[in-house]
């Protein structure tokens, strides 16, 4: 057993692996922090624009 080809056999996998990782992390609903973050501040500032406009 040589190590060195086992690192390249996981070097492999990982490759294949990988894009259908991603496709079903899209597909199920899961999202990045970063996006969810940047979706919560807009509703915040939806919300207080409609709270100004209410206001009026």
């Amino acid at each position: 057993m040589n190590i060195f080809n086992m690192a390249k056999d996981l070097k492999g996998m990982e490759k294949m692996m990988k894009p259908a990782l991603e496709k079903f992390m899209n597909e199920s609903g899961f999202v990045k922090k970063e996006a969810l973050e940047r979706l919560e501040k807009r509703v915040s500032e939806l919300e207080k624009s409609m709270k100004d406009i209410n206001n009026r």
